[in-house]
Protein backbone atom coordinates (compact mmCIF):
# COMPACT_ATOMS: atom_id res chain seq x y z
CA UNK A 1 0.00 0.00 0.00
CA UNK A 2 3.05 2.60 0.23
CA UNK A 3 2.79 3.47 -3.55
CA UNK A 4 -1.04 4.28 -3.43
CA UNK A 5 0.25 6.48 -0.07
CA UNK A 6 2.76 8.15 -2.03
CA UNK A 7 0.25 8.37 -5.36
CA UNK A 8 -2.29 10.01 -2.90
CA UNK A 9 0.08 12.19 -1.33
CA UNK A 10 1.67 13.22 -5.22
CA UNK A 11 -1.87 14.19 -6.56
CA UNK A 12 -2.75 16.18 -3.76
CA UNK A 13 0.42 18.54 -3.78
CA UNK A 14 -0.43 18.73 -7.68
CA UNK A 15 -3.67 19.80 -6.70
CA UNK A 16 -2.77 22.07 -4.23
CA UNK A 17 -0.78 23.97 -6.43
CA UNK A 18 -4.15 24.33 -8.59
CA UNK A 19 -5.74 25.73 -6.04
CA UNK A 20 -3.13 28.31 -5.56
CA UNK A 21 -2.89 29.27 -9.00
CA UNK A 22 -6.90 29.32 -8.82
CA UNK A 23 -7.04 31.40 -6.15
CA UNK A 24 -3.94 33.78 -7.71
CA UNK A 25 -6.09 33.94 -10.59
CA UNK A 26 -9.39 35.17 -9.04
CA UNK A 27 -7.54 37.52 -7.06
CA UNK A 28 -6.50 39.07 -10.21
CA UNK A 29 -2.59 38.96 -8.42
CA UNK A 30 -2.00 36.96 -11.26
CA UNK A 31 -3.50 37.56 -15.00
CA UNK A 32 -3.49 35.72 -18.20
CA UNK A 33 0.09 37.11 -19.21
CA UNK A 34 1.30 35.73 -15.97
CA UNK A 35 -0.28 32.76 -17.38
CA UNK A 36 1.36 32.86 -20.59
CA UNK A 37 4.81 33.47 -19.02
CA UNK A 38 4.44 29.73 -16.91
CA UNK A 39 3.08 28.33 -20.22
CA UNK A 40 6.43 29.49 -21.76
CA UNK A 41 8.80 28.41 -19.26
CA UNK A 42 6.88 24.76 -19.29
CA UNK A 43 7.48 24.25 -22.83
CA UNK A 44 10.50 25.69 -23.64
CA UNK A 45 12.25 24.96 -20.59
CA UNK A 46 11.15 23.00 -18.00
CA UNK A 47 9.59 19.92 -19.74
CA UNK A 48 12.42 19.80 -22.42
CA UNK A 49 15.25 20.11 -19.56
CA UNK A 50 13.56 16.81 -17.39
CA UNK A 51 13.07 15.16 -20.88
CA UNK A 52 16.32 15.66 -21.91
CA UNK A 53 17.91 14.49 -18.74
CA UNK A 54 16.42 11.53 -18.33
CA UNK A 55 16.90 10.32 -21.74
CA UNK A 56 20.75 11.09 -22.00
CA UNK A 57 21.12 9.14 -18.64
CA UNK A 58 19.30 6.06 -19.18
CA UNK A 59 17.91 6.24 -22.69
CA UNK A 60 20.47 3.08 -23.97
CA UNK A 61 20.73 0.81 -26.33
CA UNK A 62 19.86 -2.18 -23.88
CA UNK A 63 17.16 0.17 -22.63
CA UNK A 64 15.73 0.40 -25.95
CA UNK A 65 16.17 -3.20 -26.96
CA UNK A 66 14.34 -4.48 -23.72
CA UNK A 67 12.10 -1.75 -23.89
CA UNK A 68 11.02 -1.28 -27.53
CA UNK A 69 7.59 -3.34 -26.66
CA UNK A 70 6.09 0.17 -25.13
CA UNK A 71 5.92 1.93 -28.23
CA UNK A 72 4.41 -0.37 -29.91
CA UNK A 73 1.75 -0.94 -26.67
CA UNK A 74 1.67 2.22 -27.28
CA UNK A 75 0.39 2.37 -31.14
CA UNK A 76 -2.19 -0.36 -30.66
CA UNK A 77 -3.60 1.41 -27.83
CA UNK A 78 -3.80 4.93 -29.61
CA UNK A 79 -5.09 3.19 -32.59
CA UNK A 80 -7.95 1.70 -30.80
CA UNK A 81 -8.54 4.32 -28.77
CA UNK A 82 -8.63 7.19 -32.20
CA UNK A 83 -11.24 4.39 -33.72
CA UNK A 84 -13.48 4.15 -30.55
CA UNK A 85 -13.54 8.11 -30.17
CA UNK A 86 -15.42 8.65 -33.42
CA UNK A 87 -18.83 6.84 -32.10
CA UNK A 88 -18.01 7.93 -28.59
CA UNK A 89 -17.33 11.74 -29.18
CA UNK A 90 -21.29 11.90 -31.55
CA UNK A 91 -22.55 10.70 -27.92
CA UNK A 92 -21.72 13.83 -25.65
CA UNK A 93 -22.25 16.77 -28.18
CA UNK A 94 -24.04 16.99 -31.43
CA UNK A 95 -21.61 19.96 -32.35
CA UNK A 96 -18.92 18.94 -34.64
CA UNK A 97 -16.38 21.05 -33.52
CA UNK A 98 -17.40 19.79 -29.78
CA UNK A 99 -16.94 16.27 -30.62
CA UNK A 100 -13.51 16.70 -32.10
CA UNK A 101 -12.91 18.62 -28.01
CA UNK A 102 -14.02 15.35 -26.35
CA UNK A 103 -12.37 12.90 -28.97
CA UNK A 104 -9.18 14.28 -28.16
CA UNK A 105 -9.99 14.16 -24.78
CA UNK A 106 -10.62 10.46 -25.18
CA UNK A 107 -7.48 9.60 -26.78
CA UNK A 108 -4.86 12.17 -25.45
CA UNK A 109 -4.73 12.47 -21.25
CA UNK A 110 -2.56 14.80 -19.59
CA UNK A 111 0.99 12.86 -19.76
CA UNK A 112 2.92 15.71 -20.24
CA UNK A 113 2.51 17.99 -17.53
CA UNK A 114 0.96 15.41 -14.86
CA UNK A 115 2.00 11.88 -16.20
CA UNK A 116 6.02 12.90 -15.99
CA UNK A 117 5.70 14.66 -12.66
CA UNK A 118 3.98 11.61 -10.78
CA UNK A 119 5.96 8.89 -12.46
CA UNK A 120 8.84 10.90 -11.40
CA UNK A 121 7.48 11.70 -7.96
CA UNK A 122 5.94 8.14 -7.61
CA UNK A 123 8.65 5.38 -9.24
CA UNK A 124 11.35 7.61 -9.90
CA UNK A 125 13.53 7.91 -13.02
CA UNK A 126 13.73 4.68 -14.73
CA UNK A 127 9.82 4.40 -14.91
CA UNK A 128 9.88 8.07 -15.82
CA UNK A 129 11.46 7.39 -18.58
CA UNK A 130 9.41 4.43 -19.35
CA UNK A 131 6.73 6.99 -19.33
CA UNK A 132 8.29 9.17 -22.17
CA UNK A 133 9.13 6.10 -24.12
CA UNK A 134 5.86 4.91 -24.37
CA UNK A 135 4.16 9.08 -24.76
CA UNK A 136 6.29 9.14 -27.87
CA UNK A 137 3.41 7.74 -30.38
CA UNK A 138 0.81 10.11 -28.43
CA UNK A 139 3.10 13.52 -28.91
CA UNK A 140 3.19 12.51 -32.78
CA UNK A 141 -0.63 12.68 -32.44
CA UNK A 142 -0.74 15.82 -29.99
CA UNK A 143 1.06 17.53 -33.13
CA UNK A 144 -0.73 16.25 -36.31
CA UNK A 145 -4.34 15.02 -35.94
CA UNK A 146 -5.14 16.84 -32.27
CA UNK A 147 -3.91 19.73 -33.25
CA UNK A 148 -5.48 19.61 -36.63
CA UNK A 149 -8.82 18.69 -35.39
CA UNK A 150 -9.21 21.82 -32.58
CA UNK A 151 -7.76 24.48 -34.49
CA UNK A 152 -10.06 23.38 -37.93
CA UNK A 153 -6.51 23.33 -40.25
CA UNK A 154 -4.47 20.80 -42.22
CA UNK A 155 -1.43 18.42 -40.97
CA UNK A 156 1.71 20.94 -40.30
CA UNK A 157 4.78 18.87 -40.08
CA UNK A 158 6.61 22.00 -38.79
CA UNK A 159 4.62 21.44 -35.50
CA UNK A 160 5.71 18.24 -34.81
CA UNK A 161 9.54 20.23 -34.08
CA UNK A 162 8.55 21.18 -30.55
CA UNK A 163 11.05 22.08 -27.33
CA UNK A 164 9.52 18.60 -26.23
CA UNK A 165 9.84 16.60 -29.17
CA UNK A 166 13.63 17.60 -30.20
CA UNK A 167 14.47 17.11 -26.63
CA UNK A 168 13.44 13.60 -26.74
CA UNK A 169 15.98 13.13 -29.96
CA UNK A 170 18.94 15.12 -28.40
CA UNK A 171 18.47 13.02 -24.95
CA UNK A 172 17.91 9.79 -27.03
CA UNK A 173 21.10 10.08 -28.85
CA UNK A 174 23.39 11.70 -26.19
CA UNK A 175 22.47 8.60 -24.33
CA UNK A 176 22.89 6.42 -27.06
CA UNK A 177 25.92 7.55 -27.68
CA UNK A 178 26.88 7.18 -24.03
CA UNK A 179 28.10 10.50 -23.66
CA UNK A 180 28.54 12.40 -20.59
CA UNK A 181 26.76 15.35 -18.97
CA UNK A 182 28.09 17.96 -17.82
CA UNK A 183 28.24 18.33 -13.88
CA UNK A 184 26.98 21.84 -14.27
CA UNK A 185 24.90 21.21 -17.37
CA UNK A 186 22.88 18.54 -15.12
CA UNK A 187 22.65 19.98 -11.89
CA UNK A 188 21.08 23.11 -13.88
CA UNK A 189 18.85 20.52 -16.00
CA UNK A 190 17.76 19.31 -12.86
CA UNK A 191 16.41 22.06 -11.00
CA UNK A 192 15.02 23.04 -13.72
CA UNK A 193 12.79 19.76 -14.57
CA UNK A 194 11.89 20.09 -10.92
CA UNK A 195 9.88 22.79 -12.01
CA UNK A 196 8.20 21.07 -14.03
CA UNK A 197 5.06 20.31 -12.16
CA UNK A 198 4.40 22.69 -9.87
CA UNK A 199 4.54 25.19 -12.70
CA UNK A 200 2.40 23.50 -14.99
CA UNK A 201 -0.61 23.16 -12.02
CA UNK A 202 -0.18 26.91 -11.18
CA UNK A 203 -0.96 27.59 -14.53
CA UNK A 204 -3.60 24.93 -14.82
CA UNK A 205 -5.48 26.49 -11.99
CA UNK A 206 -4.59 29.94 -13.79
CA UNK A 207 -6.43 28.73 -16.88
CA UNK A 208 -9.48 27.43 -14.78
CA UNK A 209 -9.53 30.59 -12.87
CA UNK A 210 -10.92 32.18 -15.99
CA UNK A 211 -13.97 30.75 -15.78
CA UNK A 212 -17.01 30.38 -13.62
CA UNK A 213 -16.88 27.57 -11.78
CA UNK A 214 -20.19 27.05 -11.96
CA UNK A 215 -20.55 27.01 -15.65
CA UNK A 216 -18.13 23.74 -15.52
CA UNK A 217 -19.23 22.03 -12.97
CA UNK A 218 -22.98 22.03 -14.78
CA UNK A 219 -22.26 20.11 -17.96
CA UNK A 220 -23.60 16.88 -17.69
CA UNK A 221 -21.68 15.32 -20.72
CA UNK A 222 -17.83 16.60 -18.88
CA UNK A 223 -18.79 14.02 -16.15
CA UNK A 224 -19.15 11.32 -18.53
CA UNK A 225 -16.34 12.07 -20.19
CA UNK A 226 -14.33 12.44 -17.05
CA UNK A 227 -15.37 8.79 -16.11
CA UNK A 228 -14.34 7.45 -19.09
CA UNK A 229 -10.84 9.15 -19.20
CA UNK A 230 -9.92 8.40 -15.58
CA UNK A 231 -11.21 4.84 -14.73
CA UNK A 232 -13.23 3.40 -17.33
CA UNK A 233 -10.18 3.37 -20.11
CA UNK A 234 -7.33 2.86 -17.67
CA UNK A 235 -8.69 -0.23 -16.48
CA UNK A 236 -10.33 -1.42 -19.21
CA UNK A 237 -6.98 -1.44 -21.47
CA UNK A 238 -4.85 -2.47 -18.47
CA UNK A 239 -7.27 -5.59 -17.77
CA UNK A 240 -6.70 -6.38 -21.07
CA UNK A 241 -3.41 -6.22 -21.06
CA UNK A 242 -3.23 -8.46 -17.94
CA UNK A 243 -5.74 -10.79 -19.43
CA UNK A 244 -3.80 -11.17 -21.93
CA UNK A 245 -0.10 -11.56 -20.25
CA UNK A 246 1.42 -8.44 -21.42
CA UNK A 247 4.56 -8.02 -19.18
CA UNK A 248 3.52 -5.84 -16.17
CA UNK A 249 5.92 -3.05 -16.58
CA UNK A 250 3.92 -2.37 -19.79
CA UNK A 251 0.89 -2.19 -18.15
CA UNK A 252 1.98 -0.24 -15.06
CA UNK A 253 3.21 2.41 -17.67
CA UNK A 254 -0.30 2.18 -19.66
CA UNK A 255 -1.93 2.68 -16.50
CA UNK A 256 0.30 5.66 -15.39
CA UNK A 257 -0.39 7.55 -19.07
CA UNK A 258 -4.14 6.42 -19.40
CA UNK A 259 -5.32 7.28 -15.74
CA UNK A 260 -3.68 11.06 -16.19
CA UNK A 261 -6.74 14.27 -16.67
CA UNK A 262 -7.65 15.88 -19.73
CA UNK A 263 -4.72 18.01 -20.77
CA UNK A 264 -4.97 21.94 -21.71
CA UNK A 265 -4.36 21.42 -25.09
CA UNK A 266 -8.74 21.44 -25.13
CA UNK A 267 -7.86 25.06 -23.99
CA UNK A 268 -4.64 26.40 -25.63
CA UNK A 269 -5.36 25.08 -29.13
CA UNK A 270 -9.14 26.39 -29.61
CA UNK A 271 -7.73 29.73 -28.32
CA UNK A 272 -5.45 29.83 -31.41
CA UNK A 273 -8.66 29.94 -33.77
CA UNK A 274 -11.24 31.92 -31.34
CA UNK A 275 -12.91 29.09 -30.26
CA UNK A 276 -14.85 28.61 -27.16
CA UNK A 277 -12.74 27.03 -24.79
CA UNK A 278 -15.08 26.35 -21.87
CA UNK A 279 -15.63 22.66 -22.62
CA UNK A 280 -12.06 22.14 -22.56
CA UNK A 281 -11.86 23.90 -19.40
CA UNK A 282 -14.50 22.29 -17.67
CA UNK A 283 -12.37 18.74 -18.42
CA UNK A 284 -8.90 20.20 -17.07
CA UNK A 285 -10.97 21.17 -13.86
CA UNK A 286 -13.49 18.12 -13.20
CA UNK A 287 -10.61 15.66 -13.95
CA UNK A 288 -8.08 17.56 -12.19
CA UNK A 289 -9.45 17.53 -9.04
CA UNK A 290 -11.71 14.35 -9.01
CA UNK A 291 -7.90 12.19 -10.46
CA UNK A 292 -7.08 12.64 -6.70
CA UNK A 293 -8.96 9.54 -6.41
CA UNK A 294 -9.27 7.72 -9.11
CA UNK A 295 -5.47 7.61 -9.80
CA UNK A 296 -4.82 6.05 -6.27
CA UNK A 297 -7.94 3.90 -6.92
CA UNK A 298 -6.45 2.70 -9.92
CA UNK A 299 -3.16 1.72 -8.48
CA UNK A 300 -4.56 -0.29 -5.85
CA UNK A 301 -7.38 -2.28 -7.71
CA UNK A 302 -4.30 -3.47 -10.22
CA UNK A 303 -2.20 -4.08 -7.43
CA UNK A 304 0.60 -1.44 -8.63
CA UNK A 305 2.38 -0.80 -5.23
CA UNK A 306 0.41 -3.09 -2.84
Amino acid sequence: MEIVKISVEQVLILLLFIAAGYTLGKTKIANSDHGKILSVLGVYVFIPTNIFKTFASRFTVEYLTQKYPLILAALGVMVVMTLLSYPLGKLFSKDQYQQAVYRYSLVLPNYGYVGYALAEGIFGQDMLLNVMLFALPLSLYTYTIGYCALTRSKINLKKLLSPANIAIVLGAVWGLLGLPVPSVIGTMFSKASACMGPASMLLTGLVISQYKLLDLFTNRAVYGMSALRLFVVPCAVAGAMQLMGIDPTVTTVTLLVLAMPCGMNTIVFPKLVGEDCRTGAALTCVTSIACCITIPLCLWLFGIGV
